[in-house]
């Protein structure tokens, strides 16, 4: 059974999934660690033969739209 996330974490996610998606886009093989360009895995094995980076937006998006389906509660007490 999956566990149901807080809608704030999945946020996080998301931001963190545009932002390292947005690094590779404009850096290129300078946002790719050294490890995995040694083992082949460049800018554009991320964004074009494995759209992994792309794969991560697309699922937080997704389960941030069914964490939310209901409404948003808003905090009573911050």
């Amino acid at each position: 059974m999956k566990k149901n996330r807080p809608i704030k974490e999945i946020e996080k996610d998301l931001e963190k999934a545009k932002l390292r998606f947005l690094e590779v886009f404009r850096h290129g093989d300078g946002a790719i660690t050294d490890y995995d360009l040694m083992m082949g895995y460049d800018a554009d094995f991320y964004l074009n033969r494995c759209p992994m980076l792309a794969g991560h937006i697309i699922y937080y998006r997704k389960e941030l739209i069914e964490a939310t389906k209901n409404g948003i509660q808003m905090d009573l007490f911050l």
